[in-house]
């Protein structure tokens, strides 16, 4: 039996099958059982990667793609980072700035809190804070119109824990200055200016930003940093950036990307990402399943025709491959509908953003990004699956006898 006559009859059992409601009935639910998995697989796993990027964005934006830290980093250290950069043309984009990191106690109000405390100068903090949308109360400036003291950004949930509001001054304190028993450490005065939420809770809880130079004042760093951020034109070019330096060896400095420095956060949500992605593919198994049971009814239903073909000479392997074929065909046009029905949504909603989130999100739109990777790998597992459910009951008919075949009765 040549593939023509396999196709042939595939086409003729594909189109003849209204005329059985059970076997038609069992078809229909498997095929929209695949679809509905493969939609619902596409649909979470854009929106999962929509949040994936929501985040990665305010938290590279606070942070940086690259990271350059140690001990006592001079002017002329930043300036030759910047020279060996910026003489390559793949990183063309990028800019960079020196910040002081160290950890403080702020109190207001009666009221203490451990914080990391991050001064850099004010353009750098200009674009930081480039995305008005981070700033909830006051502006992205270290200076506050009701008050001549330096001014300080907290985020908005150290603020509410506080009870701080723009323009409420506040005492930052480094423990770190406490040099015996009898010394007291160094403590200065600022004033609330703006308040920032990236709704990652980390950063929101214990994180302030100050004035660089009142940052070296209070930590007692003269005139070095403790490291160098680099912010690039794309996160793919954070590897590159950080072998170029190593290779440059142009300070003794520990290097870091932003996939290194926050391993732990885009680890769980990877984590998250494809465990959902084994949670409803199991929607697809129990469609396989049905397609299953649809393919081993239509045998039986068949069996009369299948034994006149055995008798004419075809193989039970070529008998086989006409309900593989046909249990494809029913897979295949299920999970391309959910495919391609889902991934138009994921489209739309990407460029025209017409579904919206609740204020509680803090995202006015429902974030999608549709990747062409899980795209293939959910078409690919589905297909093997696919392909799997219809194999099996095919596989049967080799053991099927001619004479009763023919003589079955319906």
């Amino acid at each position: 039996m040549n593939n023509r006559t396999i196709n042939l009859i595939v086409a003729r059992y594909f189109t003849s099958r209204k005329k059985i409601g059970l076997i038609s009935f069992t078809s229909v639910i498997s095929i929209l059982g695949i679809g509905i998995g493969s939609f619902a697989l596409v649909v979470t796993m854009s929106v999962l990667n929509g949040f994936e990027k929501e985040i990665a964005e305010r938290v590279i934006n606070i942070d940086s793609h690259v990271k350059v830290y140690g001990k006592d980093i001079s002017e002329s250290d930043v300036r030759n980072v910047r020279d060996v950069l910026r003489n390559k043309k793949a990183f063309k984009g990028l800019w960079l700035y020196p910040y002081v990191y160290s950890k403080a106690v702020i109190s207001a109000n009666g009221m203490e809190s451990v914080v990391r405390v991050k001064a850099v100068g004010r353009s750098a903090l200009r674009r930081v804070f480039a995305r008005r949308s981070t700033i909830v109360r006051g502006s992205p400036d270290f200076k506050c119109f009701t008050s001549d003291l330096p001014g300080v950004i907290l985020g908005y949930r150290l603020a509410d824990k506080l009870g701080l509001c723009v323009g409420d001054t506040l005492y930052v304190m480094n423990p770190f200055s406490i040099r015996g028993l009898y010394s007291m450490p160094k403590v200065r005065r600022f004033v609330l200016s703006g308040v920032f939420e990236l709704e990652v809770f980390d950063y929101d809880e214990n994180l302030i930003f100050m004035d660089i130079g009142e940052g070296q004042k209070l930590f007692e760093r003269g005139n070095n940093y403790d490291g160098i951020e680099i912010k690039l034109s794309s996160y793919k070019l954070a590897q590159d950036v950080k072998r170029e330096l190593e290779k440059s060896k142009i300070l003794e400095a520990k290097i870091s990307t932003w996939g290194e420095m926050h391993r732990i956060l885009f680890g769980a949500m990877k984590l998250e990402k494809y465990g959902s992605l084994v949670v409803l593919f199991l929607i697809i198994v129990v469609a396989v399943f049905n397609l299953m049971s649809s393919i081993v009814m239509l045998i039986v239903e068949k069996i009369r025709e299948i034994g006149i073909l055995r008798t004419m000479g075809a193989t039970s392997k070529a008998i086989g491959r006409i309900f593989v074929r046909l249990g494809l065909l029913n897979g295949v046009i299920g999970l391309f509908a959910g495919v391609l029905l889902s991934m138009g949504l994921c489209l739309a909603q990407q460029y025209y953003k017409f579904i919206p989130l609740p204020s509680v999100y803090y995202i006015p739109y429902l974030p999608v990004v549709v990747k062409g990777f899980d795209i293939f790998v959910i078409v690919i597992l589905g297909i093997m699956l696919i392909f799997t459910g219809a194999f099996y009951p095919s596989k049967r008919i080799g053991k099927m006898e001619i004479v009763k075949a023919i003589n079955y009765e319906k």
